[in-house]
């Protein structure tokens, strides 16, 4: 067997030559891929045993399993394992969901009795002041009369 460029393995297991390309990382093209002339040109070509890798890799996620059903959707071909699989997904961020949901509802709940605490806070606060007015000696006529008319205050400038 005669080693093939991407190519020609692209045409033989389906898949775009990008395809073909991701695998080809730099670890497998090391051991599987060389350069050589053909038809007077530089050209990559993947050994036998890289071919069978490839080949395994391609057509491994294509064998079906017995007892497992495939379907075809407008997304492709997916098993009912992956189907399985993406609503156990779902499930888990379902369960998520609702304890977020109650997580909020615990969170507006404490918002709400601070913001009566503070309400209450504020309300006593008040009322400690007016009682301290009410019981203070000196009314506010009182401090007014000792307060000094800013007129009669004279300030060096004036002086010159």
């Amino acid at each position: 067997m005669m080693p093939k460029t991407i190519r020609e393995l692209a045409d033989e297991f389906g898949v775009s030559k990008q395809a073909i390309r991701k695998k080809l990382d730099a670890n497998f093209r090391v051991k599987y891929v060389q350069t050589v002339p053909r038809n007077g040109v530089q050209t990559l070509v993947v050994s036998n045993s890289g071919y069978l890798l490839l080949k395994q890799h391609f057509d491994g996620g294509n064998i079906q399993k017995l007892g497992e059903k495939k379907f075809t959707s407008s997304t492709g071909n997916m098993s009912i394992n992956t189907i399985e699989l993406l609503n156990q997904q779902l499930a888990i961020k379902d369960n998520q969901i609702k304890e977020k949901d109650e997580q909020l509802k615990s969170m507006q709940k404490l918002l709400d009795q601070s913001q009566q605490l503070q309400l209450i806070a504020e309300r006593k606060i008040e009322e400690s002041k007016a009682i301290i007015t009410k019981q203070s000696p000196f009314n506010n006529t009182e401090c007014n009369n000792n307060r000094v008319d800013p007129k009669l205050k004279k300030t060096w400038w004036r002086f010159w």
